[in-house]
């Protein structure tokens, strides 16, 4: 872990999103301040177009915001050049989003290879941590298949291993337990619980899936573009649900 110990891991500072169409403006984000710490997992909810993704892209480095600062490790990214930022971001964050965005004529591997060598791992390297990823989230035997041959859920954990390619210090995920069997987000949380307590990783998850409250630390409810903290009864009284 190469995180300051005086800074957050993230740190968003009354941050506006605004996108412009012929019919209307949208604010997708409204004035949103937040602060996500190492050794912690934080939930997001909220329904569908409330401003998750944005906010997700947005401490990703993909969507400067109108205004308002979003800070990594106490960097203030949107100050740094496209191709600074996108070498600072790779190296610490890594991202699970809810598009599908496999390339199609890559099986599993080269998916996964891929990024690893954009970032200048030698090939000996990126294999061998790809293979360690695929052992970790039980995908090894399908290595060689290309994405057309996995299903929905299995398409998932190959995101999901892509996310974690870098050995990411802060980690964002978009839906991650959609397609998902009840196994899969058995072994989700668990695992997000054993990133957390023995690498010190800051997680960020947004979710419709009431599911993944039982891990969290600290919960916002996004709703318009709007974030509001929520204080842990609402976690507590989830878990005592038969």
């Amino acid at each position: 872990m190469t995180c300051e110990a005086n800074w957050p891991a993230v740190r968003l500072k009354e941050v506006w999103k605004t996108f412009t169409s012929r019919a209307e403006q949208v604010s997708a984000l409204k004035g949103v301040s937040m602060e996500l710490d190492y050794g912690e997992i934080t939930i997001i909810m909220g329904p569908s177009g409330a401003g998750k993704t944005t906010l997700l892209k947005t401490i990703y480095g993909l969507l400067p915001p109108d205004r308002g600062v979003v800070e990594v490790n106490g960097v203030d990214i949107y100050r740094l050049s496209g191709s600074a930022r996108d070498r600072f971001i790779s190296q610490l964050i890594g991202y699970m989003p809810q598009e599908d965005r496999l390339i199609e004529t890559l099986n599993v591997q080269e998916n996964l290879i891929l990024p690893l060598l954009a970032i200048g791992e030698s090939e000996k390297t990126a294999s061998n941590r790809v293979k360690t990823i695929l052992n970790v989230i039980g995908l090894n035997k399908l290595a060689e298949r290309l994405p057309k041959e996995l299903s929905m859920g299995q398409r998932r954990k190959v995101l999901l291993a892509r996310a974690l390619i870098n050995d990411p210090e802060i980690l964002l995920l978009d839906e991650p337990t959609a397609n998902l069997d009840s196994d899969g987000v058995n072994w989700l949380l668990s695992y997000l619980e054993l990133l957390k307590s023995e690498e010190d990783t800051c997680i960020l998850l947004a979710s419709h899936d009431q599911r993944v409250l039982e891990i969290a630390d600290q919960i916002y409810w996004m709703l318009d573009g709007s974030l509001k903290k929520l204080k842990m009864e609402i976690n507590q009284s989830y878990n005592q649900k038969p």
